[in-house]
């Protein structure tokens, strides 16, 4: 393929932005809904190990596409097409600005204050698809776009591990994931969250030092990961926080019973020592909002997106300023409020499947902003079952 093919009949490829074994990664213009995407293109030529890699790409989408989380890249569409008497399967995904953290860390380690937000926004993401039952199994820094700010978003959940058996599509004696960034337990085809926190602390390690862990090839890595303790986080980068140093330590622990027991407590930990640490003013935490959401009965049972929108007000420029007491009652602009909406938005929020009725749901870093570079606060949403 090349710039200006038209994918099956609808979207047009601009350039290439990310290439690996399965194939391209393109930017893209899909005119039905007038946007930019990005288009993972996968070349299939009907062999078994090129029909294993459609099934990935399928499960990617399936995964991906029912997450719905704010670093988690969005899937917008998937199928396949003939292209010069070839077949292609591709993925459709949300265009993301920026560029993979394994670009950004072939010019050297990172801020550490980069390091650990974009850390704390990878563990966001884990936290999100471990909730529903899901491993992503190949953290890697290929596998997380970083904004400018230090932002990142989690793509490719094409090999990600699931409760429903007919999704499980590795095969025996085949090592799935990426060695360098695989834990112990992993290498032997035993998966659980916890195989993704010692994979983002392999992420971790590398923005902080500039280096992986552990290097070689890949049966080295293999007896590396097995036996073998990395060096110190602060015999290479002496400025990082001591709190830092033991978190990393943690993560990397063989036994997975050593290490934190959710991505949640990763985030906490990442938020507070950055926190602690830098900025020219203490950061801090946002306030913490409430919403509430009605859901049907099968909703409720089954699980489900619902959109939130959530307004944010400020004083009323017209009547503000005014010395009157009851200024506000007259105001035109304000309706007598006081205040005028500032901003609104929209977010589609995943609700789990099994629900009660009263119960209340957190959706981190929803809420109000933080100041001085602090997290947003969380949005705690309770849910009504209707009764019809």
């Amino acid at each position: 393929m090349q710039e200006g093919t038209v994918l099956d009949g609808r979207y047009r490829l601009i350039e290439p932005i990310g290439a690996g074994g399965f194939g391209r990664v393109w930017k893209a213009h899909d005119p039905k809904v007038d946007r930019q995407v990005a288009v993972k293109i996968l070349t299939g030529d009907g062999n078994a190990d090129s029909d294993r890699q459609v099934a990935r790409f399928a499960r990617e989408a399936a995964v991906a596409g029912g997450l719905s989380h704010p670093r988690i890249v969005t899937v917008h569409d998937f199928g396949s097409a003939l292209h010069d008497g070839q077949l292609y399967a591709y993925l459709v995904m949300r265009l993301l600005p920026g560029k993979s953290l394994s670009a950004v860390l072939e010019a050297g380690r990172l801020p550490l204050p980069m390091a650990l937000y974009t850390a704390a926004c990878v563990a966001d993401a884990l936290d999100a698809a471990h909730e529903a039952g899901l491993t992503h199994r190949d953290i890697k820094p290929s596998n997380i776009v970083v904004r400018s700010s230090g932002a990142a978003s989690v793509v490719d959940f094409g090999i990600t591990k699931g409760s429903d058996a007919r999704h499980d599509i590795t095969t025996t004696g085949i090592l799935i994931g990426t060695p360098a960034y695989m834990a112990p337990e992993a290498l032997s085809g035993t998966f659980d969250h916890r195989s993704d926190l010692y994979s983002l602390g392999c992420v971790l390690y590398e923005m902080v030092t500039g280096q992986r862990p552990f290097t070689g090839t890949s049966w080295h890595l293999v007896n590396q990961h097995l036996n073998e303790q990395p060096a110190p986080l602060r015999t290479l980068r002496p400025d990082a926080p001591m709190e830092l140093e033991q978190l990393v330590s943690c993560l990397l622990a063989k036994d997975p019973a050593h290490r934190p027991t959710s991505a949640e407590e990763v985030y906490d930990l990442l938020k507070e020592t950055s926190d602690r640490h830098f900025g020219d003013a203490p950061p801090s935490r946002g306030p913490d909002i409430a919403s509430e959401v009605c859901l049907r009965p099968y909703e409720a049972t089954d699980g489900a997106i619902i959109p939130i929108r959530l307004t944010t007000h400020k004083a009323c420029p017209a009547c503000a300023t005014r010395e009157e007491k009851n200024a506000a009652r007259a105001c035109t602009a304000c309706t007598g409020e006081g205040r005028v909406v500032r901003e609104q938005h929209t977010y589609q929020v995943r609700i789990p499947a099994g629900v009660k009725d009263g119960q209340k749901i957190r959706i981190r870093e929803l809420g109000g902003p933080g100041k001085h570079g602090g997290a947003p606060g969380n949005l705690y949403v309770t849910v009504h079952i209707a009764d019809w």
